[in-house]
């Protein structure tokens, strides 16, 4: 049973996978692209706020199966498939086979655990290291055995979170503490003693690290505006992070409306995972209740000082949330377990089919973008509110368009913040303005003002999901 649940996951999350790579998803491909392996690690990584370990996997997938949306995306779906696989593992060592079955099947079916299991990003690689760490954790507390294969294995696994994703990092504490709740002192000793080996190992990495720390603190006094993009600290963000949980990147028109949606279902499934925490053994419930809420709290502090909180970046918690929610539905008896399990297959069936087909819930389009202008003239000239192209641009334009970035400095505050667009634009009497980012980088929309006052006239403007606006000026 557990092998046709894997299958229906693969097969779900092959659905849309071909859609157009967004911001975050470009940067990292075309670096790869143009980047030596050493260079990824010691250069282009300083700039992006995470550990070597993904740039490293998809610089040698690239350079084997080559840089589609399909084939960046791959490695991702892997890891999605097989944290599944070890859920079930979970499961079955918590509770029983059947119980390891329903917890596979509602990550399986997650609407969020499907989006970021097709994103060429770090979170999928970070759930599964995690979910992997905290089989063998729970595996050694429950037979408290340990030869020098499994410490292998386990300081293993411990640099693979190591080099995933820094807010994975907070799993390490939520197991000390159930540590201390065990009070085994060996087994404490054991465990810090591979934990201190994990960080030995990978401890090449700190100098990188150190440079990443500097470059996002100067980033977060130049544009205050970026922390709040990047994961600030506030109630907001940890009722959005229930509520993806639940239903993945869905979105409603207005707040109105997403209440009307969310309380009810929000309720049951509060209701269940209430249900599966009075039910569940102490052993367990400390388990899982650690893993899902200390790393929130500790990622929560932790963006007082540093802007690292988003739902996504906690993917690695999720299974241990579903696990609570499976407890919560096993609890009841035959008849009712088979309609809460029911009930709540079809709420996340009914999300999951909403994202896989529904463009509008798609990454952002530059596909679609680069597909329109290569369309209209060839004389038309493409201004940014950046001070170049962006990634996801040059990915599909591969030169055959060019992009000018509008600005001298990041984010323009004033005229002299921009390039001399007189000059770049010379006798061209068609430009085509993409407003992408513009709220961060020209919120004084100085560009726009600048345009008119070369007696350029607004004539058309198209939208592209994620992406935004796409203004058509004409030289009048």
């Amino acid at each position: 049973m557990i092998w046709l649940i894997l299958l229906v996951a693969f097969v779900l999350r092959l659905f849309s996978l071909n859609q157009s790579l967004w911001l975050d998803e470009a940067i990292n491909v075309v670096a790869v692209k143009s980047y030596t392996l050493l260079e990824m690690v010691t250069q282009y990584s300083i700039a992006d706020f995470h550990p070597p370990g993904w740039f490293i996997i998809l610089w040698i997938w690239g350079k084997i199966f080559g840089y589609s949306e399909i084939s960046v995306r791959f490695p991702s779906v892997v890891f999605g498939v097989l944290t599944i696989l070890v859920t079930y593992l979970i499961g079955k060592k918590l509770v029983s086979g059947k119980f390891g079955l329903i917890s596979a099947l509602l990550l399986a079916i997650n609407p969020l655990h499907i989006y970021y299991s097709q994103e060429a990003r770090m979170y999928s690689m970070a759930a599964f290291a995690v979910t992997l760490n905290m089989y063998l954790f729970i595996n050694l507390l429950k037979d408290y055995k340990e030869n020098i294969l499994s410490k292998i294995i386990y300081i293993f696994i411990n640099i693979l979170i190591l080099m995933s994703d820094y807010v994975a990092y907070f799993i390490f504490p939520a197991q000390l503490i159930i540590l201390l709740f065990v009070k085994n002192q060996a087994m404490i000793k054991r465990w810090v003693l591979n934990i201190v080996l994990s960080f030995v190992l990978t401890s090449w990495w700190i100098s990188i690290f150190l440079n990443q720390l500097k470059v996002g603190s100067e980033a977060a006094i130049n544009i205050p505006v970026w922390s709040t993009v990047v994961g600030a600290f506030g109630l907001k963000p940890l009722i959005l992070t229930y509520i993806k949980f639940i239903i993945g990147r869905i979105s409603f028109p207005n707040d109105i409306i997403y209440m009307l949606v969310f309380i009810p279902i929000g309720t049951i499934f509060l209701y269940l995972i209430w249900r599966g925490f009075k039910s569940t053994q102490k052993i367990a419930r400390n388990y899982l209740v650690i893993w899902l809420f200390l790393p929130i709290i500790i990622a929560s502090l932790v963006s007082l000082v540093i802007p690292v909180y988003s739902y996504f970046r906690l993917l690695f918690v999720l299974p241990s949330f579903l696990i609570l929610l499976a407890f919560g539905i096993y609890s009841f008896n035959k008849k009712l377990k088979l309609l809460f399990l029911f009930l709540i297959v079809m709420i996340e069936v009914i999300f999951s089919s909403t994202y896989l087909f529904n463009k509008n819930y798609h990454r952002e389009d530059w596909k679609g973008l680069v597909l329109f202008l290569q369309s209209k003239s060839s004389n038309s000239k493409i201004l940014f509110e950046s001070s170049g192209s962006f990634s996801p641009f040059d990915y599909y334009a591969e030169d055959k368009l060019k992009g000018i970035g509008a600005l001298k400095n990041f984010p323009a505050k004033n005229v002299y913040d921009l390039i001399d667009l007189k000059n770049a634009l010379g006798d061209s009497k068609d430009i085509y303005l993409v407003n992408y980012l513009v709220d961060i980088s020209d919120p004084n929309r100085l560009v726009s003002k600048q345009l008119i006052e070369l007696k350029y006239k607004q004539s058309e403007i198209k939208d592209f999901i994620g992406v935004g606006f796409i203004y058509h000026y004409v030289k009048e």
